[in-house]
C-alpha cells in the first residue's frame, strides 16, 4: 500500500492545498497526519489515522478524523482502501457583519438579538420597521447558529426570562394551532422542538426560544424579553 501517497492525497484534499495559488502573506501552522495499519488474526487489515496539529487562536474543540476502512479480493490479491476526513471545529465567531447591525451567518442568513426588552407585538413591529421579521428556525443548523449571538450579547441583567427571545410562531387564531408570523404551520418549518413541560397552551399564545438548548416554548405575549429578527440572505 502507497501510504506517501494516500497521505499526500488526505492533505491536499482536506486543507485545500493548490501548489498555484499566489498567496501576499502565508501562515505556516504544525501538522502531522500519521497512518499506520496492521493485519489481525483474522486476516484483516486494522488502519488509523492520527492528528496533531497546532490549533488556531478561535478554534472551539479538537479537529476529528474519521476514517472507513475496507478490503476486497481479486484474484487472490487483497486490496485495501482507505478513506480518511478530517474535520475541524468552528470559530468563535463566524459573523459578517451585515446591514443595520445585523450579521451574516453564511449560508443561512442575517439576524439580530435584540436585547432591549419588548412584548412579542412590540418585537413583531421592530423587526418590521428594520425590514426583516421576527426569527422563523428552520433547522437544527439554524437553531444552533443562534448560541453565537447569545455568546456574543451578555445578560442584561439576573432576571431568568433574559434567557428567553421571542421568535415568530403564535396560536393566538386557535389554541394549540401554531403558525409562523407568514400564517404557515409550525411543523411546515422544518424545526419543532419543545422545551421540556411546553407548549404549556391556555394564556401562553406567543412564541419564544432558549438560550441554552435552542428548544421552542410559548408565552404569554404581554411578558418582555429579547428577540430575535432576520433577514433573508
Amino acid at each position: 500500500m502507497a501510504l506517501c501517497k494516500m497521505l499526500h492525497y488526505l492533505i491536499a484534499l482536506c486543507l485545500g492545498v493548490n501548489a498555484k495559488m499566489d498567496c501576499d502573506t502565508s501562515i505556516t501552522k504544525a501538522m502531522k497526519i500519521s497512518i499506520t495499519n496492521q493485519r489481525n488474526l483474522t486476516g484483516h487489515w486494522i488502519a488509523q489515522v492520527q492528528l496533531e496539529h497546532a490549533g488556531g487562536d478561535k478554534e472551539t474543540g479538537p479537529w476529528d478524523v474519521n476514517i472507513e476502512h475496507t478490503t476486497r479480493t481479486c484474484q487472490g490479491i487483497e486490496t485495501v482502501d482507505l478513506k480518511a476526513t478530517v474535520i475541524a471545529p468552528p470559530a468563535k465567531s463566524i459573523l459578517t457583519a451585515g446591514p443595520e447591525g445585523y450579521d451574516l451567518v453564511p449560508g443561512l442568513g442575517y439576524y439580530k438579538l435584540h436585547t432591549d426588552m419588548k412584548t412579542w407585538e412590540e418585537a413583531l413591529i421592530a423587526c418590521e420597521a428594520e425590514g426583516a421579521h421576527l426569527l422563523i428556525i428552520n433547522s437544527d443548523q439554524e437553531a444552533k447558529a443562534l448560541e453565537i449571538f447569545w455568546d456574543v450579547n451578555p445578560k442584561i441583567n439576573d432576571r431568568p426570562l433574559n434567557d428567553w427571545a421571542h421568535v415568530g410562531f403564535h396560536d393566538k387564531y386557535k389554541e394549540g394551532q401554531y403558525l409562523t408570523i407568514f400564517n404557515e404551520s409550525l411543523v411546515s418549518t422544518g424545526y419543532v422542538k419543545w422545551y421540556p413541560g411546553d407548549p404549556q397552551g391556555e394564556v401562553q399564545d406567543c412564541g419564544m426560544v432558549a438560550r441554552k438548548s435552542n428548544l421552542l416554548a410559548d408565552v404569554e405575549c404581554n411578558i418582555k424579553i429579547p428577540y430575535f429578527c432576520e433577514l433573508e440572505q
